[in-house]
């Protein structure tokens, strides 16, 4: 049986790769998405790219702190000062597309 929800949600951890002097530190994060329509979807990347796919489907994200170890509340304003940052604009679509597509990585 498949249960039929109208608005599809999940949270998952988000793994990031933080470039460091000498390499990268693996930070992480939770996400939740919001499940979009296919079409929807990608009308919605070419008219504005992965940022705007971003924009529609990370709903919310916990996990945060700023430099001073303090909690970050959620905001859409936080969330696209984070889709900014190149790096964790990948790990949040690579989330979100393995997520939606049970894809596995490598071959």
């Amino acid at each position: 049986m498949f249960k039929v929800v109208a608005v599809p949600k999940f949270t998952r951890p988000v793994q990031v790769l933080v470039p460091t002097d000498g390499g990268h530190i693996e930070q992480s994060f939770k996400a939740t998405f919001i499940v979009e329509d296919v079409e929807k979807l990608s009308e919605i990347q070419d008219e504005g790219g992965q940022k705007a796919v971003l924009q529609r489907v990370v709903c919310h994200m916990d996990d945060l702190v700023g430099d001073d170890d303090q909690a970050l509340p959620y905001s859409d304003t936080l969330r696209d000062q984070l889709i900014g940052i190149p790096y964790v604009r990948i790990a949040l679509f690579q989330t979100y597309l393995t997520a939606v597509t049970k894809a596995k990585t490598g071959n």
